[in-house]
Parts: structure tokens; sequence; C-alpha cells
């Protein structure tokens, strides 16, 4: 197949989507398939061009052997609406016209977020036939409102009507969770259309364990976006309640919160803030670490998220600290056993969970286990290419039928 992955966000940017575009795009590329990147220039997570790019009208770039091509789009900063606006559907616009320029895939995969991106698709299935396969991460612009992103109103309902036309449009829709397919379906939108491929982790960053230590400090890790979605702030509440001669929190990752979290933190020697790591840099600490923490707020809208972060901490044997008090997420952790789940936004709740895993280590390394044993059976990057695999050919060879 010819393959082209449509996405705002890409590396050398760090995060979540970048990586699993990036793996996946690989992971495809070596089971013989033709594989095509069109995405923006890195600016991402401040809207600022990273080193050593230049802003340009397009680049091609070669990357491991995949071509990737740079379009043109306003640089815009996540603290601001606007910025925010102009970045994406600019990106939109560049991607769309590049896209009907190039030679025409078999299927074009859109990454949402962000949402605008879905018109390259759309195009692509309309005027050159390719199969449109759309990969949400999560509901837009439902979130966006549930975290305070954007304000309920004519735009949310515009952006609601706008989703719902590529839900409709797309041949097939990835869902990373069960939750955000059941969304789905209460949409109107055929089950059969949809596909559950969730969140994994790359083959190769499973370690044979972390070694259990009787003393020595105990570190704690939280790796990921320093966002509205996760409350950081409980995090370093907790941390103000225990002795920094017993216990290091360490925070991988950027963020537009980043910066005020760090500036509350001067007080605490026992705090560390690293800022975004490349993947290999990050699995380096987390096998330094004891447990990793996911502080999701309380809102009712993340009950359907289930972050790529702890598949990272379960493929480094790492507990799991949840903060949750339903969902899939809350599910996995206390049906498979791999973790503690506390009340949300309380730093009292998170700060004894620490203290019971740092009392009791060969009961947090047997958690750590079993969530290795999870993510070897179910969350690989090789298990989950093959669903992704699957799922792009069936379209392709629906839409040769239907011709």
């Amino acid at each position: 197949m010819n393959v082209l992955f449509v996405t705002f966000y890409f590396p050398p940017e760090v995060g979540a989507p970048q990586r699993r575009i990036w793996e996946f795009a690989t992971a495809l590329q070596k089971r013989g398939h033709r594989v095509k990147i069109l995405t923006g220039f890195p600016n991402y997570p401040h809207g600022e061009l990273v080193a050593p790019y230049r802003r340009g009208l397009y680049l091609h770039e070669n990357m491991d052997g995949i071509e990737v091509l740079r379009v043109f789009h306003f640089l815009g900063s996540r603290k601001g609406k606007l910025g925010r606006a102009l970045a994406e559907g600019s990106f939109a616009v560049s991607a769309s016209v590049a896209a009907l320029l190039e030679p025409a895939p078999d299927v074009v995969l859109v990454e949402s977020p962000s949402l605008l991106s879905g018109w390259a698709g759309v195009l692509l299935k309309r005027m050159r036939g390719s199969a449109f396969v759309l990969h949400l991460s999560d509901l837009i612009p439902e979130m966006a409102v549930a975290l305070g992103m954007l304000s309920p109103g004519s735009l949310a309902i515009f952006l609601h009507k706008m989703a719902g036309f590529f839900y409709r449009e797309a041949d097939r829709i990835i869902a990373i969770t069960r939750g955000v397919a059941e969304a789905l379906v209460r949409e109107g939108i055929p089950s059969e259309k949809i596909k559950v491929i969730p969140n994994g982790v790359d083959d190769r960053y499973v370690n044979a364990g972390t070694p259990v230590t009787e003393n020595g400090v105990f570190r704690v890790v939280y790796a990921g976006n320093h966002g509205r979605a996760y409350n950081l702030r409980t995090v370093l509440e907790a941390a103000r309640r225990l002795p920094a001669e017993q216990f290091e929190f360490e925070f991988i990752g950027d963020g537009i919160d980043r910066f005020q979290l760090e500036m509350e933190a001067r007080s605490l020697p026992h705090v560390k803030f690293l800022g975004g790591l490349p993947v290999d840099k990050m699995f380096e600490r987390l096998c330094q670490a004891n447990a990793m923490v996911i502080p999701l707020t309380g809102n009712p809208a993340l009950e359907m998220t289930v972050p790529s972060k702890m598949m990272d901490a379960m493929a480094a044997s790492l507990p799991v600290v949840l903060a949750g008090r339903k969902g899939e997420l809350v599910d996995i952790v206390r049906e498979s056993g791999i973790g503690v789940v506390v009340e949300p936004d309380s730093p009292d709740a998170l700060a004894e969970a620490f203290q019971f895993l740092q009392k009791n280590r060969q009961e947090a390394a047997r958690l750590g286990r079993r969530g290795q044993e999870f993510v070897k059976t179910t969350r690989l990057r090789s298990i989950l290419t093959e669903k992704l695999e699957s799922t792009l050919e069936e379209v392709v060879a629906q839409k040769r039928k239907s011709r």
C-alpha cells in the first residue's frame, strides 16, 4: 500500500502523538508499505520553530527512509486560542493543497487533533479516490470545551458539526479508547465503521524489570504533557508532605503549565523538572524510578482517556499511582492489578499512595511486573501495527472493490 499520514504534530517534536505516528510509520515501512508523512514545521509546544528548522513554504526530508513533506503554516502559541486556530487552520489549507499535488495514496490516515486536518482526507477521498481513515485521540471540540480551552457557543457548535461531517466522510475511524468509540456510536456512527486501536509502546522499550531496592530514595516520575488534563499541582503538594531525604520527584515533558509549576516548586529541593526528553532518554529515567504518577483531574470528560504514559510506565515495570474515579483507565489499573487508584485532586491521597509503595517495595515491584506482562500481551507496537495494517488493507480493498 501507499500510505499517507497527515499530521500537525511530528518529530523532532516530543510528545505522544508524534511518537505514535513515527512508530507506526516506520513499522509499516518495514512491512513493505510505502509511507509518506505530510506535516508542518516543528513548533510544539510553544509555537516557536524548533532549531535548526527555518520557516518556508515547504521542505522535503528523508527520515530513515521515510519521505516527509513539511508545509507552511502560521506559528501560534498554545496559550492563545487565536494563535492555535491560525496555526492549525493554515496547516489544514497547506496540507490539503499539497496532498492534491502529490501522487494519490491508496489510503490517507489523518491524525486528529488537529481536527481541521480532516479536510485533506475528504479532498483526497473525493477528488483522488483514496481511502480516508480518521485517527481520533480525543473528541474535538468536546474535550477542548471540557478542559476550558474552548468556550461553549457558536464556534464549538460549528466545530462539532464539522467533526460530524468528517466522521461520516471517513471510510474508517480509529479510536484509541473504548470510551471514544462508544461516544461515536452515540453520535450515530455505525459501530462497524469504528476500530479501536489503543495506545501502546515500542517493543524495544520493554525492559527486563526494575531491580527491587529495599532502601534508598523512592523516586516518583511524571512523564507527559504539563497541561490542563493533569492536576500536577497536587503532585507538588504531595511532595511538600513527604520528607526530601526519602522521596524524589521528576517531571519529564513540557506544556503550557510547566513554567508556573517550576516557579511553585522552587522551595522543594526534591522536585526536578527535566523538560522534554527524547524517547530513549525518557526511558532511561523511567528505568531508574520506582513509580509513575498519572494525576488526572476529576473532570468527567477524562474518563474516556488512556494516555500513552501509562504504557510507558508498565513497559518500565513501574507501578502506577492513578488519580481517577471511573473510566477505562481506572478499570485497567484495578482489574489488571498494576497500581493504586486514588481520589482525583487530592494531595493527601497521593502522598499516602507514595508512602505505601515506598514502605512496601516488594509489592510495588510485583505491581510493576504485572504491568509489564499486560503491555507484552496487549500493547506492544508490533501487535498494534498488525491491527492498523489489517484495518488499512481492509479499507483499501473495499475502496477498490467499490470502483
